[in-house]
């Protein structure tokens, strides 16, 4: 047994298993009943996250561990592979004198990486594992695999040399390949304790990706199937790591991590749990971008925490650097990384991050977290979706874990904190424009100058652009009678080219509602919930003779109703609705204010029926942005 180590600087250990959702995992509540006695044991001695968000697919996920950044910053399609001039948290490391050393699966190189960009290329000693990912240890099992077409194969380098091949990555290797790479992660462990050498060993596991096959020793032996086998095999795998820390006396000096890259495993038979969220891998849903995190740090985090405070994977790259000694602070890129080292040592009670983005491969926004909410720019499920027009949706992540109620007409003051996050975001681009997809082709990459990137809209949104002038309003008029904002087709679906759908905030109102005017108020009614909720239809009651009105809407927090003033502009109604919201910061109560404008306009085709339009001008507060849309009407629900 060695001696407690006189280096000053900690070890690294990053494990990262590939698609393991949050129910998977004992701690969190596992579904399948498989014990997780190692992974556990990390969260107790330190701590357990519940909001602890990835990119949601594999490339993009190593991508922003590795480097602390957005991984769409990396490149403009990222699944070519990234630019040796990004640095990654081996090359940070080793500045410091760290040893480095990758086993398992690397998957940023893209398919030309051999002798260009191997992990050996990026600051790592030496490697073992895929370059890829673990499906394609299918493919020579399949019968039409092409006799002509290159194998898969298992590779092995070290700093200096080009990787070689080990053996064919078929289904058998398919099943041991994780176990080799601890058993290579023990020996290196070892061979640096020896040399009083700090060490950085990156474990990115390849299970439970499909096909999600578990070692020979561990068949059958949970009676949850594969997944539940490989599982158990995850778990042995770490404890393997654990083991040999405590036997050698540096896991006090050791500072493990054990993150998953993206949610649960999506592809049958091999379906993973997402635990108590909806989505999989693959999808921005928090099923998706939600995955387990336990971090042990003895003496340094405090143990048996457990925390909900939002943290992003490219927030390790930062933090790790930062307990090396090592920051990193570039003026020729953005890091995206927050150090949480106070958060987690237990200085603060937060952490720095309050925020997320999820981008696709274009870079194109798709939703934003913040503290409790999270609001979709581009809506996208994988299953069945009865609202398919609404890409704009806002959910109440702790009342709605299952991303099921859209509830951005009751929270408007929400969307212009995601806008300023965005906008925040789309400036950076300009300061340090992306990675162009052809650069890793012509490696060494040279960024253009700091500051010469163009304004990119990450997202489209009716409000985004200029509203023009309001059209002539309809003397006298009568808002009563049902209204709907589905396009009223009057041309054949044979002879009709449909214009692509652009996300919109709405009226406030929703897609579907009915209209009461009479002399001194004008009611209107909307669904919210289906019927076999059994919750009454919301109503809005505005009086038409000056004075204030309150309407009290529940969906799922109780909270102070609104108030509402009416007055007639010439033929326009104006409703002007000021809202309590709570501050999350201070938990003080503070006010949002919408104006919603109504008029009738004048119908220009048939069937000659004139109709109903909005304008909603929604109040930016705690820094966000104001917006202003308009949603047209049309007679009826067709």
């Amino acid at each position: 047994m060695h001696s407690a180590y006189s280096q000053n600087r900690p070890n690294v250990i990053l494990i990262f298993p590939d698609n393991i959702g949050v129910g998977e995992v004992n701690a969190y509540g596992g579904v399948r009943g498989v014990p997780t006695p190692n992974i556990d044991k990390i969260g107790k001695e330190g701590i357990r996250l519940t909001n602890f968000n990835v990119e949601y697919s594999c490339t993009p996920s190593r991508i922003a561990l590795m480097t602390g950044r957005y991984a769409a910053r990396a490149g403009d399609d990222y699944y070519t592979g990234t630019t040796l001039w990004e640095n990654t948290m081996a090359e940070q490391l080793k500045t410091a004198g760290y040893a480095t050393a990758l086993f398992g699966k690397w998957d940023i190189g893209g398919d030309d990486w051999l002798g260009k960009r191997e992990p050996t290329h990026q600051g790592f000693d030496e490697w073992y594992g895929i370059p890829g990912t673990s499906h394609l240890s299918q493919f020579t099992a399949m019968k039409g695999f092409p006799k002509d077409q290159e194998i898969p194969y298992v590779w092995e380098g070290i700093a200096g040399q080009t990787s070689k091949q080990v053996k064919p990555f078929d289904v058998a290797a398919r099943r041991t390949i994780d176990r080799e790479a601890a058993e290579k992660s023990v020996n290196f462990i070892r061979k640096n304790a020896d040399k009083k050498k700090p060490f950085f060993l990156y474990y990115p596991m390849t299970q439970l990706h499909f096909p999600a096959l578990p070692h020979p020793d561990k068949v059958g032996t949970t009676g949850a199937g594969d997944m539940g086998d490989a599982m158990a095999d995850v778990d042995y795998n770490v404890g393997l790591i654990l083991k040999e820390l405590e036997k050698l006396g540096i896991d006090k000096n050791t500072i493990v991590i054990w993150c998953s890259d993206n949610g649960a495993e999506l592809r049958r038979p091999w379906r993973g749990s997402s635990g108590p969220w909806r989505g999989y891998y693959n999808s921005a849903m928090e099923g998706g971008v939600r995955t387990p995190c336990v971090i042990r740090w003895q003496g340094h985090i405090k143990d048996g925490q457990v925390s909900n405070e939002v943290v992003h994977e490219v927030d390790l790259f930062t933090t790790i650097a930062v307990a090396a000694g090592v920051p990193y602070a570039p003026n020729d890129r953005k890091i995206d990384g927050i150090n949480l080292l106070p958060f987690l040592e237990g200085k603060q009670n937060h952490s720095n991050r309050e925020s997320a983005i999820f981008m696709n491969r274009n870079g194109g926004v798709m939703a934003v977290k913040w503290q409790d909410w999270k609001l979709w720019y581009n809506f996208k499920t994988e299953l069945p979706d009865a609202e398919p027009d609404n890409l704009v949706r806002l959910f109440d992540l702790r009342v709605d874990p299952q991303e099921e109620i859209d509830v951005k007409d009751h929270y408007p003051w929400v969307i212009g904190i995601m806008d300023s996050l965005v906008k925040e975001y789309e400036l950076s681009l300009v300061q340090f424009p992306r990675v162009s997809a052809q650069a890793n082709a012509a490696d060494p990459y040279l960024p253009p100058p700091v500051g010469s990137g163009k304004l990119i809209s990450t997202y489209t949104r009716t409000d985004r652009s200029m509203l023009g002038g309001r059209s002539v309003a309809l003397p006298n008029p009568d808002f009563s009678g049902s209204w709907s904002t589905a396009e009223l087709q009057t041309v054949s679906v044979i002879n009709r080219s449909d214009k692509p759908k652009v996300a919109a905030l709405g009226s406030g109102w929703g897609e579907k509602i009915s209209i009461w005017q009479r002399s001194d108020y004008l009611d209107i009614e909307r669904v919210v919930f289906n019927a076999r909720e059994l919750q009454p239809m919301v109503n809005y009651r505005y009086a038409l003779n000056g004075t204030s009105t309150q309407n009290s809407i529940n969906t799922g927090r109780s909270r102070k109703p609104s108030v509402s003033t009416a007055k007639w502009q010439e033929n326009r109604l104006v409703i002007t609705t000021t809202l309590p919201y709570q501050n999350p910061k201070t938990g003080l109560w503070q006010e949002h204010k919408t104006i919603q404008t109504l008029w009738l306009e004048d119908a220009t085709n048939a069937p000659w029926e004139p109709r109903l339009i909005v304008e909603t001008f929604r109040e930016g507060v705690l820094g966000g942005l104001n917006s202003t849309n308009r949603t047209a009407y049309s007679k009826g629900y067709r």
